[in-house]
């Protein structure tokens, strides 16, 4: 099987928000109490949790006396290059990867529920839930795709914005929509070629990067290194959520320390 990939077309998105109910559903995932005005603007709720996987992002922005209102779906990115997996401390990975297709996953055999991943994605994807101590994040329904089903997002999609297929077809499949865009004016931009060594979900943003909430130069952080240098002496069998937590927030206080450093010296 074929690297797969989902392409968002988001010049088609219209906000329905018919992948989040359909995520919900298939993930057997309970539903959330929300205001109306989740925020930011009509965006509910607002933000992932571990029990939303999928969610649509709102942005607004007034130009020439114009209002321009776009959307964006929100889910885990599946990288190739994936900080969630590089920074999860068990022996053999709980968050893993499907070789074949690419599909980043939690194996929730194995996870502790240390929060690694949580600290170190780019896009704030992972959650852990508290009651059962577990990650939880969009698992580009898998068992869907094993079976020779798309994924339930693209399934309900009513507006053709959510594509599935063949990793390669989709970024012809974007190349030829941003061309398209292009010539009607706009000034689209597609994310997934090359971040993180390429993402199995796709954008065409027609607005451009800049309008939407995604790291310009998303990467895997440095001191993810040093996080497994520190639980190194403590074995497998003994690794605990705590342990990892004390790493992490050890971790954080260094970087806050280099931070504060380096603001002195431009002073």
């Amino acid at each position: 099987m074929a690297e797969k990939a989902v392409l968002l077309d988001l010049s088609k998105c219209m906000a329905c928000r018919g992948c989040q109910v359909a995520c919900k559903q298939w993930n057997d995932l309970p539903a959330e109490k929300t205001t109306f005005f989740g925020g930011p603007g009509y965006q509910n709720p607002k933000d992932l949790s571990p029990q939303t996987w999928t969610l649509v992002k709102f942005f607004e922005k007034k130009e020439n006396g114009s209002l321009i209102w776009a959307f964006r779906k929100h889910q885990c990115l599946h990288c190739s290059d994936a900080a969630c997996i590089a920074a999860c401390p068990v022996t053999p990975k709980a968050m893993t990867r499907d070789k074949e297709t690419g599909i980043v996953y939690v194996d929730e055999s194995r996870c502790i529920g240390c929060g690694a991943c949580v600290e170190y994605c780019p896009f704030g994807v992972p959650h852990v839930d508290e009651k059962d101590e577990k990650s939880k994040k969009c698992t580009f329904c898998i068992d869907r795709i094993q079976e020779g089903l798309e994924p339930a997002c693209v399934k309900t999609c009513p507006s053709g914005a959510l594509i599935f297929g063949d990793r390669d077809e989709m970024l012809k499949k974007a190349k030829a929509i941003a061309k398209k865009l292009k010539m009607a004016g706009r000034n689209p931009y597609i994310y997934g070629i090359k971040e993180l060594k390429g993402l199995h979900k796709i954008y065409v943003l027609p607005e451009g990067l800049d309008f939407y909430d995604l790291p310009k130069s998303p990467k895997v952080p440095e001191d993810i290194g040093l996080l497994e240098g520190l639980l190194k002496p403590i074995s497998v069998a003994t690794l605990t959520a705590a342990a990892v937590g004390l790493a992490i927030g050890y971790l954080k206080t260094v970087r806050q320390e280099q931070v504060a450093e380096k603001e002195k010296e431009k002073c």
